[in-house]
Parts: structure tokens; C-alpha cells; sequence
């Protein structure tokens, strides 16, 4: 049968279209990989890190070079083909060879970057790739500090690029995209600008473009002969879908360079883009499409726990998910360019997005570190301009915190370094201005007045503070009085909150929070407070939570070392209760939680009542206690509280708000009957603390502490102890050789005995103990002599009796465990009667930090 011969031609040209389309190919699986410090190399899949592990032992994680090797098979009908290795993240340094040929080499961790390989591939063969990337500290490449990791390796997509000899240019800063501006837009009329270059070999081009609205539909199209390696084509939409959170309607612009003599599709350009605009008043806030929206939402690191930052895309889909679940319309990805795919999916979730370079905490005065930070942001807005989401491009982080926390500076180089960081903002500002008039640059600053008088908050449009009143600063209160200040003062000058929140563990529980307790309770009080305090003030912009997640950070010591805990979720991104706090206050469906999914054993004086938050965006909240009581309450900034007296024992306790519920199950159990219970279950203390500690390893509940009083247990004389340089709770350390730290963390200090009205029988007596104090001495109190240059200052050393026998003589942590370090010692005992632990000081103040007894 013989075709008709326009058939025939569709066929020829569809069967053309398709074979000659731009192919996108993973090349993931399968590198050799090999660190500089080790002899074996060992075969790894991308993304990868060489810091997951290691980042979270001893904090000092590998800053070095490391080398990815591969053989990849070349088809011999790629030949008449252009060939790009692109990469969208490789931390910091990055040289490729092909062949044993360099190809290209690359600074900067967090931007994506793209290689011509064409002229070094032998093609119908395998073709050698060596890559080498070093992320040792390098003082010309932001960022130079942070309270971050900085991973290393190939953590993000790698892919093999294939188009025709003339394509669509992909090497350069921009990594291959083409612009597509949105320079006017309103509800009638949308002006679009598509806008791009190609490489040409030589041929007549045609470049055919099509754009459909969010139905799919077709609304514009252009067709005409390519004049030049430049191109800009005007479009415009007639009454356009307007992209919001609420609507986020995104377009396609889909491009193809055509060889007009064949019809054959030589590359292809895709891209979405959305139709909005937006400004920043300051007064009314920020305005969306001529509307005031609050912008709320949090900051995101890109790490995830036993992945680094080698996180797949699934990953940052399922977390930019939970953000948009929670109710948050904005977020921040701090402190650098995050995956491609993260933009992708912010534009159709509705996220609103601040992204920014990794300039933070500090700048060499150099001409090349200025380069490199100024191409970081020429990469970033090049490469991600076409994405509605993003409404600001921000250009530095707490710039001058090292400079104010470091002592003894002299005033020269202070004013050099204020003038260094000034130019280079001034340089970013230009560059932002340069590539797009059309978002809003903004900086974010630490709270201290050297960005007012240093004239570098004047810079940008929009300036973030970073502010932690009720954790770094006193006062939860005081968040108010600082921005109304600051509003008075510059009034012209557009405000967000940038960073706000204190760390939590979600193994601390209590109902009496305090500040640098590392409490949920006191997490949620912080939250609440600053949501009121930036509500009720209509010029603030809005605000971004510290942090969606917890993320590694080496140089932490916090409750859980090397993880900076501020998140709303866990590392593994386990919700906190903070989070559902959020869902209630910024969500419309039905909603209600009961507080304390790790605090559902209460244990509790007999006169105490049990205490519930329930979060709800209802007016008011019914409870059903074991399917029989009910009660009532009232919902005050989306909690309501209740005060239940429930006996020892089970209980079912079910929330009501609408059409909704939800059920937490309690075990409740008395202070008062820990004594009389204890041949069936220990009792375990955790001394100098107000907060209960659940080990999540175990499930044992280390109790808050308590004073004793008769037929009961608890301390005899001492205090808290607080370490006089922190405002933690105890001491902010790592505690070595554990991972109960808030267990050792806390303790009380000067104590005269411990005691346990318990009846007669054989205990175990477990002891917890850790020498705080880093200058601790480790001498010998007795062997001291009459030397006297030598001195006691410094030693701590203690004696313990239990009922009156000694067990420990002359203990001094520091000399005999180690300063810092977990100490746990046990003693059998038969006792006639109650148990008293007594601490006789021989030099300074005993400490104890918890205390364990069974009955045998």
C-alpha cells in the first residue's frame, strides 16, 4: 500500500521532530570514587557526599579533594551531535577531564555549571571522565564560614547533554537557560519577553515558539527565520492566569531551533514561567498582585540526616510538601542556591522564595573573592530567572557577626573590613540591578546597629533581620519594641524578620519552659510570641522561621552535637509539635492536634492536674476523656488549654474541632507513688533540671528534679548549675562518650546528699557525672604538698557515702574520667531502710547530673 506523500512528509518530519529532540541523560550510577587521604577507591552513586558521616562524628569533617572516575560509551550517531556534561551542584571546586583532557573547571558549591565535551570524545567508544573536587577552605571562595556544613562532592544531578551542532546556548553563567521576562503584568494584560542566544554552525536557523496557559491551551505562537546568535521576541497574554500561592499558574514557553531545509528539530528549549507582580510598601507590607499578603513561611537547609546535602530530589519534594502543608506561603533558602527542582516545585506549590548566595558571616578583602561572589549571584539570577516564585534575590548573611564577636581588632582593620563588605554589597546590588529590575534585592543582618551605621543595610531593597530575643537577646517581648524602633528610625526602608526560633530536642519535655531549656514547650512559647508580635504590625513583611529542619552544622555543641536544632521538624523530618502548631495557625480546613506526641507519660504530684495544649483553628475545642468526661475550651492564638485531673494509669483523651479529630493516648503516673513502686520500676532522676528526659534509645523517662521532703525522694542543699559564660542550661557542651547529652549537659552543683525514702532491700545505685568547667584541674589534691607555687584553684574533688559507707574517695572527674566526658558508676547495696547518697567536698563543689535506683 502506498502512503499519500503528505502523509508520507508528516511522518518523515514527526519521525525527524522525535529523533532529534535534546536528550537529557542521567549519568548517576556507577563513579569510582576516591578521597585524597585514602588508599581504595570505592563505587559510589551521585548525589554524593563524602562528609554524611564524618560531618556528625567529632565535628572535624574532611576538607579536602576527591576524585570521581568513570567510563561512559559514546554512540558513534552522536558524531554530527554537540556534547555537554552539565552539573547542577558540585561542592566547591570542580575541574572535569575527558580523556585525560580538561574540559572545564568550575568555583562555587551551589550554582549549576556546564562543560563541552564535543571536541574531546571519541565517539562508538568508551570515553574516559575524571572529575576532581576539593572543598577544602579556600579564603577567595564564599562562603567562608557558616553554621553549616559544607559538604563535599557531586551531591547533586549529574547529566550528559546531547543536541544538534546549533543549540541553544548552554556553557556560561546561566547554565543554559534562556530568559523569559513578565516586565508588565496586570489582571488584563501580561507583556512577555522571551529572550536568549544560540550557537550556530554555520546553517540557516528557524526558531519556532509556542506558549500555553495552565489549561494547555495554546495562547501565543511565533515562527521566523533566526537573523543572529541573539534573540528577543515580544509576546503578550490577554487577561492572564495570575501566579499566587493561592493559584499558582504557570505557563510554558516551549522553543524549538529548527534546520529549515530538513525540518529537522536541532534543540529544544523548555521552561515554565508565571504571570505576576509584586512590591514591597513599607507601611502596607507586602503587596501581590495589588493585594497584601503576610509573608510567613520558614528557611530551609538543603541536608538530610545520613545524606549530607547528597539529598534526592523526592527529598526536596516531600519537604517543600510539609512547608506548603503547614499553611506557609514563603520560604528562604538559606544561605545559598538550592537544587534546581526545589525552584521547580516552590513555583507549583505556591511557595514565595527569597534565594541567595553563600556571602555570610565574613569577606576577604580580595579582588578575587569579590569575583567570585559577584559571579555566584550573576549565576544564580541567570539561572533561576524564570521561576514565579522567587520575588527576591538575596546578597549577603549577618556579614559583620564576625566582626562583632571577635575581641581585640584593631580599629584599622575594622574599618577595613566594613569597607571591604560595603563595596562588595555595592557591587551585588549592581549586579542584581544589572540582570533584573524586576524582583527585589535583600540582605539579611544580625541585631546590632553596625548595618545602620555602616550604611550597608541602605543598599538593598529589603532588609531581613535576623532576631532571637528570648534566646540570644532577653526578652521574648522585646521583639516589638526593636522593630518599631527600627521602623521609626528608617521608615522608607521595607522590614522582613529573616531568622527567628530557639533550638529544641524533642527528648525535653516539661511544662515550666524556659529560655535555653531546649524544651517543645519553650519552642512553641517563642513561635507564638513572635507570630503575635509580627501580625499585629501591618508594615513588617512578614517572616521566616529558623529553621523548617534541623540541619548539620559541625560547630555545634548544643543537646544533640553538630546539629543545629531550630527546626520545626527533626533531621529525619520528624514533626515537632511547633510545627502543627503552624498548620492550625495558617491553614483554613478543620483542624485540630493535641500537643506532647513525646510527652504522653506524664509523671506527676498527686495534687497535680495534667496539662494539654491543643492546637485548632476553631474558636473552640471539645475533649473526650476516656470516651466519657467531656470538657471545653476556648482557642487563644489557635491553643486551647486544658487542666485535667486524671487518676494513674491509661487514658484515652480525644480533641473535637468541627468535623475533625484526633486521639492521644496519656499514661499517668504520681511523683508521690515512685517510692512505693519502686520494687517494679527504677527510679530515674535527671538531677538539676526542671525538665523530664526521654531517652529515645530505651524509652526511660529521666524525671525533673525535686527537693526532698519526707517519705519521698530528692536533693538535699546545692543549686542549678549554670555556666556563668552561657545562657544554656547547665552547659552548652559536647558531652564526649554519650548521646544522652541534656542527661549530663544539666546538674546540680554543691549538693550535700541525694535521698530515697525507700523500704528495706538490695539497690543498684547508678550515678551520672560530667566535669563542666573546660579548665578543670586534674591534679591530685593530696599530692599537692607544701609546694607553693602550687594551688588547689581549679580541682574539684568529692567524696561518696551511701548510708554512711564510703564508696568514692578523693574523686576528681576531670583527672580520673576526663573533662566533659560522660561518667556513669554503679554500687550494689543492701540497705535496712531509706538510701541517702552523701557528697563530702574535698576542693570545690560536688556535682551530680543524674541518679538511677533499682530494687534487686
Amino acid at each position: 500500500m502506498k502512503l499519500p506523500y503528505s502523509l508520507f512528509l508528516f511522518l518523515l518530519i514527526s519521525s525527524s521532530f522525535l529523533h532529534a529532540q535534546r536528550i537529557e541523560k542521567a549519568i548517576n550510577s556507577g563513579w569510582e570514587f576516591q578521597l585524597e587521604n585514602q588508599e581504595e577507591s570505592t563505587t559510589v552513586n551521585i548525589p554524593h557526599s563524602w562528609n554524611s558521616e564524618d560531618a556528625f562524628n567529632d565535628g572535624a569533617y574532611f576538607r579536602g579533594k576527591g576524585t570521581y572516575s568513570k567510563e561512559i560509551f559514546i554512540p558513534q550517531d552522536w558524531n554530527d551531535k554537540a556534547v555537554f556534561l552539565k552539573f547542577e551542584g558540585a561542592n566547591q571546586f570542580t575541574k572535569a577531564y575527558v580523556n585525560d583532557q580538561l574540559v572545564g573547571e568550575h568555583t562555587g558549591g551551589y550554582t549549576s555549571f556546564v562543560f563541552e565535551l564535543t571536541e574531546h570524545l571519541n565517539f562508538g567508544q568508551a570515553n574516559q571522565v575524571r572529575i576532581e573536587l576539593d572543598n577544602s577552605h579556600n579564603q577567595d571562595i564564599p562562603p567562608l564560614e557558616a553554621d553549616f556544613n559544607f559538604y563535599g562532592g557531586i551531591y547533586r544531578d549529574l547529566q550528559l547533554v546531547v543536541t544538534g551542532k546549533s543549540h541553544f546556548t548552554l556553557e556560561g553563567l546561566g547554565a543554559g537557560t534562556q530568559l523569559i521576562k513578565t516586565p508588565e503584568v496586570s489582571e488584563n494584560l501580561a507583556k512577555v519577553k522571551f529572550e536568549g542566544n544560540v550557537v550556530t554552525s554555520g546553517k540557516d536557523l528557524e526558531l519556532q515558539v509556542s506558549i500555553n496557559d495552565p489549561s494547555g491551551n495554546q495562547v501565543s505562537e511565533y515562527d521566523e527565520s533566526l537573523n543572529s546568535e541573539d534573540f528577543s521576541i515580544d509576546f503578550e497574554i490577554d487577561n492572564p492566569k495570575l501566579w499566587s500561592p493561592d493559584d499558582p499558574n504557570l505557563y510554558l514557553l516551549t522553543a524549538n531551533l529548527i534546520d529549515p531545509d530538513s525540518g529537522e528539530i536541532l534543540d529544544t528549549y523548555i521552561s515554565n514561567f508565571g504571570c505576576r507582580w509584586f512590591e514591597a510598601d513599607p507601611e502596607k507590607g507586602f503587596i501581590l498582585n495589588g493585594k497584601p499578603i503576610k509573608l510567613i513561611g520558614a528557611n530551609r537547609h538543603q541536608d538530610f540526616e545520613n545524606m549530607g546535602n547528597a539529598v534526592p530530589n523526592s527529598i526536596h519534594r516531600k519537604d517543600y510538601q510539609m512547608i506548603k502543608d503547614m499553611g506557609a506561603n514563603f520560604i528562604r533558602t538559606a544561605h545559598y542556591p538550592q537544587d534546581p527542582d526545589v525552584y521547580r516545585i516552590c513555583d507549583e506549590l505556591g511557595l514565595l522564595v527569597w534565594t541567595e548566595v553563600p556571602v555570610i558571616n565574613d569577606v576577604t578583602d580580595s579582588e578575587a573573592y569579590h569575583q567570585n561572589a559577584v559571579n555566584m549571584q550573576k549565576e544564580q539570577i541567570l539561572q533561576l530567572y524564570n521561576h514565579p516564585s522567587i520575588v527576591f534575590w538575596g546578597i549577603m548573611n549577618e556579614i559583620f557577626i564576625r566582626l562583632v564577636f571577635t575581641r581585640d581588632i584593631p580599629e584599622a582593620d575594622q574599618k577595613a573590613k566594613i569597607k571591604t563588605s560595603v563595596e562588595l554589597a555595592e557591587k551585588l546590588e549592581a549586579a542584581t540591578k544589572e540582570l533584573d529590575t524586576t524582583r527585589l534585592s535583600v540582605m539579611a543582618l544580625h541585631e546590632n546597629d553596625i548595618y545602620n551605621t555602616s550604611g550597608i543595610a541602605d543598599i538593598t531593597d529589603v532588609i531581613g533581620w535576623n532576631l532571637y530575643f528570648g534566646w540570644y537577646t532577653p526578652g521574648l517581648k522585646n521583639l516589638g519594641k526593636f522593630l518599631d524602633e527600627q521602623h521609626q528610625k528608617y521608615p522608607d526602608r521595607p522590614l522582613l524578620i529573616s531568622e527567628y526560633g530557639p533550638g529544641s530536642d524533642s527528648r525535653i519535655q516539661t511544662n515550666d519552659p524556659k529560655p535555653w531549656d531546649f524544651s517543645e514547650a519553650y519552642q512553641l512559647k517563642s513561635h507564638v510570641s513572635y507570630l503575635n508580635q509580627v501580625m499585629e504590625r501591618d508594615y513588617m513583611l512578614g517572616m521566616a522561621a529558623w529553621n523548617f529542619a534541623d540541619f548539620g552544622s559541625s560547630g555545634r555543641q548544643d543537646s544533640r552535637p553538630y546539629i543545629n536544632q531550630k527546626g520545626l521538624v527533626n533531621f529525619d523530618r520528624e514533626p515537632k509539635d511547633v510545627y502543627y502548631y503552624y498548620k492550625a495557625r495558617l491553614t483554613e480546613d478543620d483542624f485540630v492536634y493535641i500537643a506532647g506526641k513525646n510527652f504522653e507519660t506524664r509523671i506527676i504530684d498527686k495534687s497535680e492536674k495534667v496539662k494539654l495544649k491543643v492546637f485548632s483553628n476553631s474558636d473552640r475545642v471539645k475533649l473526650v476523656i476516656d470516651e466519657k468526661v467531656e470538657k471545653e475550651a476556648s482557642v487563644t492564638d489557635n491553643i486551647a488549654e486544658f487542666e485535667l485531673d486524671l487518676e494513674p494509669g491509661e487514658h484515652s483523651v480525644k480533641a473535637m474541632s468541627g468535623d475533625v479529630s484526633h486521639i492521644r493516648n496519656l499514661l499517668v503516673k504520681f511523683r508521690n507513688s515512685l517510692i512505693a513502686d519502686i520494687a517494679n520500676n527504677p527510679m530515674l532522676i535527671n538531677v538539676g533540671s526542671h525538665s523530664d528526659f526521654v531517652d529515645d534509645e530505651t524509652g526511660e523517662i529521666w524525671i525533673s528534679d525535686q527537693a526532698f521532703q519526707n517519705n519521698d525522694f530528692g536533693f538535699v542543699g546545692g543549686e542549678v548549675f549554670q555556666q556563668s559564660s552561657s545562657k544554656f542550661q547547665g552547659t552548652a557542651s559536647n558531652i564526649k562518650v554519650t548521646t544522652k547529652e541534656p542527661l549530663f549537659q544539666t546538674m546540680r552543683e554543691g549538693l550535700q546528699a541525694y535521698k530515697f525514702d525507700v523500704p528495706k532491700g538490695q539497690y543498684r545505685i547508678s550515678l551520672l557525672m560530667a566535669e563542666p568547667n573546660r579548665g578543670a584541674s586534674r591534679e591530685n589534691i593530696y599530692n599537692l604538698g607544701s609546694d607553693s607555687e602550687k594551688s588547689s584553684e581549679g580541682i574539684r574533688s568529692f567524696d561518696i557515702l551511701i548510708n554512711g559507707i564510703l564508696v568514692e574517695k578523693d574523686l576528681n572527674l576531670a583527672r580520673d574520667y576526663g573533662i566533659l566526658q560522660a561518667v556513669e558508676v554503679e554500687y550494689k547495696i543492701n540497705s535496712e531502710g531509706p538510701v541517702e547518697i552523701e557528697f563530702r567536698p574535698q576542693n570545690g563543689k560536688p556535682v551530680l547530673s543524674g541518679i538511677k535506683l533499682e530494687n534487686l
